[in-house]
């Protein structure tokens, strides 16, 4: 090799080193777009739970349009398990349980005063279940939570002779939390309270023709 061929062998080593840092450089550039653009992704999903309670993943355009209605199924789901019940004490301290787990200390206390009354062993005692129906929603913002909701709906005692029917108005706040298999809503509720719970009417279950009797306001069995 001559010595003339020295400075060109260098000026060809150095343009093959800055095309390899180039291309390393863009490669890793690549690497690290692609694995922010996947974390939006996963922060963009939506977990939902289908009708056998088994948590699957949906992807959104934008988390911020389902999260309303989540925030409807979170209530709506907190309700039914505190005022679908059966005579069964062991499905009953599962529902609070689950119940309890997805809102704060009011919903505690009124499961508390609920079994300080008797009215869970009272149910079991006397083979009588109780039903739920949600009427509506309305979710609106607050400036202190994430989430203002109204549930309008209707409850009812059934025992073996009657049933009894009565409207239901609760007003709760809810806040974002981590989301798992029991809340995979991702909601906490706060501040939940009965607004409404009056009696509508009793339907006797005795004769082929039932007979419908209104009777005056009762708050006595679930209030507040």
């Amino acid at each position: 090799m001559g010595t003339n061929d020295i400075p060109a062998t260098f000026k060809l080593v150095k343009f093959i080193m800055v095309c390899v840092t180039v291309a390393v450089t863009g490669l890793t550039i690549w690497v690290l777009k692609a694995t922010f653009d996947s974390a939006d992704e996963e922060r963009n999903s939506v977990y939902v739970v289908d009708s056998r309670n088994t948590l699957k993943l949906a992807l959104a355009e934008n988390v911020s349009v389902n999260r309303v209605a989540e925030a409807e199924a979170h209530v709506k789901r907190l309700h039914e398990l505190l005022f679908i019940l059966s005579p069964d004490i062991e499905f009953i301290k599962k529902n609070v349980r689950i119940a309890e787990y997805l809102a704060g200390s009011d919903v505690k206390n009124y499961c508390n005063s609920l079994s300080e009354k008797g009215f869970y062993n009272s149910l079991v005692a006397n083979g009588v279940s109780t039903e739920f129906l949600c009427d509506s929603i309305a979710v609106g913002g607050d400036s202190r939570y994430e989430y203002k909701v109204t549930l309008y709906g209707k409850t009812s005692m059934v025992y073996n002779d009657k049933i009894i029917f009565k409207s239901l108005v609760t007003e709760s706040f809810l806040e974002s939390c981590v989301r798992d298999e029991m809340d995979p809503q991702g909601f906490i509720v706060e501040a939940w309270r009965i607004v409404k719970n009056e009696e509508l009417g009793v339907v006797n279950r005795t004769g082929y023709m039932p007979d419908i009797t209104v009777a005056e306001s009762d708050t006595t069995v679930l209030n507040e």
